[in-house]
């Protein structure tokens, strides 16, 4: 029996202009000697050696900039309309609703190597951060529209090299200038001051991407109950996670209906900043999706100080390919700690391993999360990005022969981040793949994961 509602677990609603606020914003405040945490004072001047001399990886974060401006031009809710488009047009609809569960990511720190936290374990850091909504001084606001300037021209510079495979492309220079130009003028507005006896957010280290987006999929909650339920992205060196976990998901009854961790930016699971949010999840019942596959967005930095509460801290030096950084985050293995300490975590172990793995018949990350699933009442996973079209038929093969999978595996597409690579064949394709499964891979396990009625 065809289902009336399909819940996509695991997809993305943000754009590009979210993701050049913390570009332009994270180097903004490096260079003044605010990176990755406002230290209260200004302690560098303007450097003249240009960003890309004085902070590692600025290139690589502009050319997954310059991918996602490839794929994707319209805004939150553009993206969302988008998906429910495709959805429509697809042969998995047969007149059902999607219901989708957009994740949040929180990109900024993915330029810190951590060293800060190396200063935390020998003598503390050098000045108490000081936590206040992005800002660029009256007298600064040159400086600044130069620096974008450059941000801008490194973006652009990647673009370039992308080859345009449509019309729509070719044409998109107009609408890229409106969206760099759009950018610069929220950054560049004066935030309203508030006394922190009124402001919600005092206490919460937000920058402005990231604040951007979380309000913009609150909005997109309200003006869809039912519709849509965002994860709220938590990275543990985030300032004040706690208190927007409290304002934000709210004991299970706020508008983000879980928390979303994406460990290869930068961070262990075994992190101890994680520990609190970790005994909060569990003492709620939150859901907790999580990355899990050795693609995806990695820290951009070729040395991370890694801390954690399992293991020595140290400086770990990545000497290889970005996808051994992101093995190294996020295998299983690294969340054994974390199940054995909290065994009832409701959490999403996404990917299942990922799905070039499955199609390679390297399996041994997706039985691994089989594995926890069956000694974890509370363990999931999702099929997000398992693109091939022979993907469907191998994940049925492994349903078959692990029947806790029938109630644990969920449905997911990874949207936007399909559309970054158009050889994929884009979203609808993606749903049209999957008409093979049943009821309870497209709607009812996620349903149990989310909790609703």
């Amino acid at each position: 029996m065809h289902p009336k509602q399909i819940i996509d677990i695991h997809c993305h609603l943000f754009n590009a202009k979210y993701a050049i606020m913390e570009l332009a914003s994270a180097s903004w405040n490096h260079l003044r000697g605010n990176y990755p945490h406002q230290k209260g004072v200004t302690l560098l001047k303007m450097q003249k050696r240009g960003i890309i001399k004085t902070l590692e990886g600025v290139k690589d974060f502009a050319a997954y900039i310059a991918r996602l401006l490839k794929a994707v031009l319209s805004d939150c809710e553009g993206n969302y309309k988008t998906s429910l488009g495709n959805f429509a047009n697809s042969t998995l609809n047969k007149n059902a609703s999607l219901i989708v569960a957009p994740l949040m990511m929180d990109i900024y720190f993915a330029l810190d190597d951590n060293t800060d936290e190396a200063n935390l374990d020998r003598k503390g850091r050098l000045a108490a951060p000081k936590i206040e909504a992005f800002a660029v001084p009256e007298d600064n606001q040159k400086d600044f529209e130069e620096h974008f300037k450059n941000i801008e021209s490194i973006i652009r510079e990647e673009f370039k090299k992308i080859q345009p495979d449509t019309k729509r492309l070719l044409l998109s220079g107009d609408k890229l200038a409106v969206i760099f130009d759009d950018v610069k003028k929220e950054l560049l507005a004066a935030p309203r001051k508030l006394l922190k006896s009124v402001d919600p957010y005092a206490g919460i280290e937000l920058s402005p991407g990231y604040k951007k987006h979380m309000l913009e999929l609150e909005e997109l909650a309200i003006k869809y109950p039912g519709k849509v339920f965002p994860f709220l992205a938590i990275d543990p060196r985030r300032i004040g996670i706690m208190k927007l976990i409290e304002m934000k998901v709210n004991k299970g009854k706020g508008i983000f209906k879980g928390i979303k961790i994406y460990p290869p930016l930068g961070y262990l699971p075994t992190h101890p900043n994680l520990v609190p949010v970790f005994d909060y999840c569990v003492q709620y019942d939150i859901p907790i999706t999580l990355h899990c596959s050795p693609g995806g967005m990695n820290n951009f930095r070729k040395k991370n100080y890694i801390r954690s509460w399992d293991e020595k801290n140290h400086l770990e030096d990545f000497k290889t390919t970005e996808n051994n950084k992101s093995i190294y985050y996020t295998a299983p293995e690294k969340w054994l700690p974390v199940l054995k300490k909290w065994p009832n975590l409701r959490i999403n172990f996404a990917h299942f391993g990922g799905g070039d793995q499955l199609i390679a018949g390297k399996t041994d990350w997706m039985d691994k999360i089989t594995q926890f699933i069956k000694e974890h009442p509370r363990v999931y996973t999702d099929i997000s990005y398992h693109t091939d079209k022979k993907s469907p038929c191998k994940i049925l093969e492994v349903v078959g022969k692990n029947d806790c999978l029938n109630t644990k595996l969920m449905f997911g597409t990874d949207y936007i981040m399909i559309m970054m690579d158009k050889t994929l064949g884009g979203l609808k394709n993606y749903f049209d793949h999957y008409t093979v499964l049943n009821n309870r891979l497209l709607y009812e396990n996620a349903k149990d994961f989310m909790k609703l009625k």
